[in-house]
């Protein structure tokens, strides 16, 4: 379903755009960080009433990004004794966030940057939505890389229409969604922890209403070129030990809901077919890749899910 037209969203109200603002508690997870989490999460804490930053275990050099996080202003530092994975940090920002009271909260990775008047653009178009006590999340229409054009200011139209999955990093949630549907799996660790919740919060009746107009800039992976029949091609890629947790939680989300959502399940299905082709024939370090990916399928088919011990190396 998809409604309304492209219009102007930098013209906000500055009175309903304090109110929205305190409403909003966010939650950002990081692990290794670089210089940049510096700058994604002033962005963010300008725009919220409070943000929670958990960090996953991070040492060596990174440390001094985290130990500059916690003395920014509006920022809550939460350190977890061990890489306790995304699921896991995210449940315990969320927990936090809601003991505040607040009706929105906000989830992202490190890498993820927002545009000025982000969460007013989201819920300007949020309130044009003649079904939107039945949408529980609000989310971005796309991303794009850092350093690209920011694609927020051009008109869309339809301004909004309800999608099925979205990635966890920049989407609004409604408070009251964790009652109704669950907390993150914290069994899946990383990788397709959004895509269960999605799942799980359409299960529970309610939607996911993506707005059109509006991106962040998203890192997804590393990006490598290479030339197939003469063309050059790029795409991006991840580590071995993350095709570990994108093949195994693949199949047990599709042990999951292949009943309830056949549809979702045919086609990430078929980006799983060209994934496989991907890695096997284009990406670097194919040995390793193709070793983690086996892995990663004999234990879905095993219906085998928490940390596995040796993905991320726990060194290095």
């Amino acid at each position: 379903m998809r409604g309304g037209v492209g219009f102007d969203l930098r013209k906000v109200n500055p009175e309903k755009q304090t109110e929205r603002r305190q409403s909003i508690a966010a939650v950002v997870v990081t692990y290794r960080p670089d210089a940049a989490i510096l700058e994604n999460v002033r962005r963010i804490a300008e725009q919220v009433s409070e943000i929670i930053v958990v960090d996953n275990a991070t040492n060596g050099a990174a440390m001094q990004w985290i130990e500059a996080l916690a003395k920014m202003p509006g920022v809550n530092l939460v350190r977890n004794s061990a890489n306790l994975g995304i699921a896991s940090a995210l449940n315990t920002g969320v927990r936090r966030a809601l003991q505040s009271g607040c009706s929105w909260i906000a989830t992202f990775d490190q890498d993820t940057g927002i545009p000025e008047n982000y969460f007013d653009r989201l819920l300007e178009v949020y309130q044009t939505c003649p079904d939107r006590q039945k949408a529980g999340m609000v989310v971005p229409g796309g991303w794009t890389e850092s350093g690209m054009p920011d694609k927020s200011n051009a008109p869309a139209a339809p301004a909004w229409s309800f999608v099925v999955g979205a990635i966890a990093s920049g989407s609004l949630i409604k408070a009251e969604i964790f009652e109704a549907a669950g907390y993150y799996d914290e069994t899946l660790f990383i990788d397709y922890v959004d895509t269960d919740f999605c799942l799980r919060v359409q299960k529970g009746g309610f939607k996911i209403l993506s707005v059109s107009s509006v991106f962040l800039e998203h890192e997804l992976g590393q990006q490598q070129a290479r030339r197939l029949l003469g063309f050059p091609i790029s795409f991006r890629i991840h580590t071995a030990w993350r095709y570990y947790y994108i093949f195994r939680n693949r199949l047990l989300l599709y042990r999951r809901y292949w009943q309830g959502a056949p549809g979702w399940l045919l086609h990430d299905l078929r980006w799983m077919i060209l994934e496989l082709g991907r890695i096997f024939l284009l990406e670097d370090g194919r040995k390793q890749k193709i070793h983690a990916v086996m892995q990663g399928i004999k234990d879905g088919f095993a219906n085998k899910a928490g940390r596995h011990p040796d993905f991320p190396p726990r060194a290095g």
